[in-house]
């Protein structure tokens, strides 16, 4: 859940410099992206910010749902369980659209370092 909360910092705080100098905040400059694939980034950037953005609206309800039930007279565990596994599929589903887009545009050099940013990130 920590990338979550990392990936969507990092797109709310996504600067851009000069054409030519464009830098990240999770320091993705050692990418060294073309102007293309910026751009590819970017977008699938921007998309996963509008998607975490609405995933975050609904999971608030979803996790008044989940207060429900814990806070009910018996604990319906099997209803708890569907509905936390229902929130971290719409999470992982988020995040694989994600990195599908960026494994389409960086090159394998590119994507071990972007690997390397992943484990940084999920480690904090």
């Amino acid at each position: 859940m920590k990338w979550i909360i990392v990936l969507a910092m990092f797109l709310s705080l996504c600067a851009y410099g000069d054409d030519d100098h464009h830098r990240f905040p999770m320091d993705l400059h050692d990418l060294a992206l073309t102007k293309q694939q910026l751009r590819i980034v970017e977008e699938a950037m921007k998309e996963y910010q509008y998607s975490n953005r609405r995933f975050h609206q609904r999971s608030g309800k979803d996790q008044e749902a989940l207060n429900a039930l814990f806070l009910s007279s018996s604990f319906d565990s099997e209803a708890f369980r569907a509905k936390s596994l229902e929130r971290e599929k719409a999470s992982i589903a988020i995040r694989t659209r994600l990195l599908e887009k960026l494994h389409s545009v960086l090159s394998s050099e590119q994507k071990r370092r972007y690997i390397h940013h992943l484990e940084e990130w999920d480690n904090d």
